[in-house]
């Protein structure tokens, strides 16, 4: 049962500072996106910023629904390996 379904567990998420945030990693950056009331209202959502990325060029994009603490920053930018260094 999800945490909407069962107050106790939405209310414990609350305390703990957890709620659900849309994780979305590319090449370049990793994106986060919320926060949402519940994984269902993440997932509606989800889609909207895959198809924002790809517009951007954006590619190898992986997203997926998380419950977690809010994230510090919410684009970090991945540095590029130092090949041959």
């Amino acid at each position: 049962m999800d945490s909407v379904g069962n107050p106790l567990v939405w209310l414990l998420d609350k305390l703990r500072g957890l709620t659900v945030w849309v994780e979305i990693t590319t090449d370049d950056c990793t994106y986060y996106y919320g926060p949402f009331a519940s994984e269902k209202e993440a997932e509606a959502h989800k889609s909207h910023y895959i198809a924002d990325l790809k517009a951007e060029g954006a590619e190898k994009i992986e997203a997926r629904i998380k419950k977690m603490r809010q994230p510090q920053t919410l684009t970090v930018v991945h540095t590029p390996s130092q090949v041959g260094s």
